[in-house]
């Protein structure tokens, strides 16, 4: 994991964030804003945040992220037509010259039925994919 961002590197370092799904790699010359982003996980999983995270450059921005707690659905909305659970926003713009986003995971993840479990098997066996709708768009 290789994200410009101290928080994840120093998490990433001590084995508590992991990528689950990317990198997607975009146009730069391109403005983009997200419309719908949801992820599939098996419900007795908890104990992490996931998020979406957008890098241009050598920065990375979050774009919007969830905690998983109790009772989560199996597809997880962090971002549906007009609403950013993080922000609240309506519109979730990815930055000016944005090289891609990527999905991350961080935390310690908890299986409810087996206890801890490594990043590995959630990959593996507890994530099932995700859904990311762009909207392309040119400033006037």
């Amino acid at each position: 994991l290789c994200l410009n961002n101290k928080r994840l590197n120093t998490w990433v370092d001590q084995n508590k964030a992991v990528v689950l799904d990317g990198p997607f790699e975009l146009e730069p010359s391109r403005r983009y804003s997200v419309d719908m982003m949801s992820f599939r996980v098996d419900t007795h999983i908890r104990g992490i945040s996931v998020g979406l995270f957008a890098y241009f450059g050598p920065y990375v921005v979050q774009i919007s992220a969830l905690f998983l707690g109790w009772d989560h659905a199996e597809e997880v909305s962090l971002i549906k037509p007009g609403v950013n659970f993080l922000t609240m926003e309506s519109i979730s713009m990815l930055p000016p010259q944005c090289d891609g986003v990527v999905l991350v995971a961080w935390g310690e993840p908890f299986d409810e039925y087996e206890g801890s479990v490594t990043w590995e098997e959630l990959k593996e066996s507890h994530y099932h994919g995700m859904k990311l709708v762009l909207n392309q768009y040119e400033e006037l």
